[in-house]
């Protein structure tokens, strides 16, 4: 083995794929069990892997530590040269990068950082070196703050309880996993009871997009999730690894060219784990269009009203019919969240699934969002019983500004489907 990502479960890694695009086609993931990795560490044969929860403070104990690493307690890189192994952490220069993303400005800024974990350590410290003017750590107990003379020292400790300590933020991080898949729905914090906040860092990226960080969109609060940051903290791994370069610090400017092909793999990553989300009126060719473009980028697709009826041995329209439109959009609500926290699908949703907001945001976690529009005129109504109680065309009127709100790109439906695949296709 030569490189590759240490860690105790990594079957939703995406490490894997990110140092391959970065170009290091030797990268594994090698999953240790606890009482195993002490003996890893003294006995592998590497050249450099990164470490990850829960081994990145174990590891410190095998390597020689950088200042960094020693400052903050814990590494993410280690790197086997003439017979030593030296560890550095680069989840700090991640995290640095994935803050400029959206123009953080730390300095004078009041920061709260939920959670007490590795990666708390990391945020804290890249907030204290970028010259915050508090920083707030919350965990669920109590924890005593430091009195050395350490950066730590200059960390205050409050519990989730105790909100009027920090509602006053300016910043807002997110180390902990709640809202990682496969718990998508979770939320950290309510963005409510701050009275003030200018930005929000969430450092999960399975989903792309956490439910804290969409709500923060919603309410013009410049926000991002940390897909940049793991491609950040990798591309810095490669620098030490290939070209030995253990010069960059959290302060250093990087380069338009380093910022140009971490931006360029942040995107690959994301195209690749994105659903591609299809809505649309009843009958616009969701499920055609769906399959057609599954087939062309091989990828699978889920079409919510089959997956309705695998789950409960019913048809949509035998539901509605028998049980009537609230248990339907209860179950289908069900359906449209366990296939949303997929990624990488083709997923072909019912005609009324972003009628309720838990659903949308589902769709929005991990999807890019095509509206299908057809011609209501040409919408058939044949099995489905929503269309011809309430009409066509007064669906559609309720339904459209949803669709417009929600979707990334719109494409107008005609009558040959190719055509508009081949429209589709041009866009996403």
């Amino acid at each position: 083995m030569k490189y590759g990502l240490l860690g105790e479960k990594l079957g939703h890694s995406f490490s894997k794929i990110l140092h391959e695009q970065i170009g290091n086609d030797s990268y594994e993931l090698i999953e240790i069990e606890k009482d195993k990795v002490d003996r890893f560490l003294a006995e592998a044969d590497f050249d450099g892997i990164n470490v990850t929860i829960p081994y990145k403070e174990t590891a410190m104990a095998f390597c020689e530590n950088d200042e960094i690493s020693a400052d903050i307690g814990c590494v993410n890189t280690l790197h086997k040269k003439d017979g030593h192994i030296y560890g550095y952490n680069t989840d700090c220069l991640g995290f640095a990068y994935l803050a400029s993303t959206i123009g953080i400005d730390w300095k004078g800024k009041k920061v709260v950082i939920l959670g007490s974990g590795g990666t708390s350590k990391t945020a804290s410290y890249v907030a204290y070196k970028s010259d915050a003017s508090r920083i707030t750590i919350v965990s669920r107990k109590a924890t005593e703050n430091a009195t050395d003379s350490g950066w730590r020292s200059k960390c205050i400790h409050s519990t989730y309880e105790n909100e009027g300590e920090w509602s006053d933020a300016d910043i807002i991080v997110n180390t902990t996993p709640v809202g990682m898949y496969p718990n998508n729905e979770g939320m950290p914090v309510d963005l409510d009871v701050f009275s003030d906040p200018k930005a929000v860092l969430d450092v999960i990226y399975n989903p792309l997009e956490t439910r804290l960080v969409l709500e923060a969109k919603k309410r013009g609060i410049p926000a991002s999730c940390g897909l940049a940051m793991l491609v950040a903290q990798g591309w810095y791994s490669e620098q030490i690894w290939m070209k030995n370069d253990i010069s960059l610090k959290i302060e250093d400017t990087i380069s338009d060219e380093a910022k140009q092909e971490i931006d360029k793999i942040t995107k690959s990553i994301k195209k690749q784990k994105q659903n591609i989300v299809l809505i649309g009126m009843p009958g616009s060719g969701k499920s055609t269009i769906g399959k057609a473009i599954a087939k062309e980028l091989n990828r699978e697709f889920v079409d919510t009203d089959e997956a309705f009826y695998k789950k409960y041995g019913i048809t949509p329209e035998q539901c509605i019919n028998e049980n009537g439109v609230d248990d339907f959009r209860e179950k289908e609500s069900i359906v449209v969240k366990e296939e949303a926290a997929s990624g990488g699908i083709i997923l072909a949703t019912g005609g009324g699934a972003v009628l309720r907001e838990d659903n949308r945001m589902a769709l929005s976690q991990n999807g890019f969002i095509v509206f299908l529009n057809r011609d209501p005129k040409k919408l058939a109504t044949d099995g489905r019983p929503l269309s011809q109680q309430n009409g066509v065309m007064k669906l559609y009127e309720q339904r459209l500004p949803i669709y417009k709100s929600l979707m990334d790109i719109e494409v107008e439906v005609c009558d040959d489907y190719k055509d508009t695949l081949k429209r589709v296709l041009g866009m996403i």
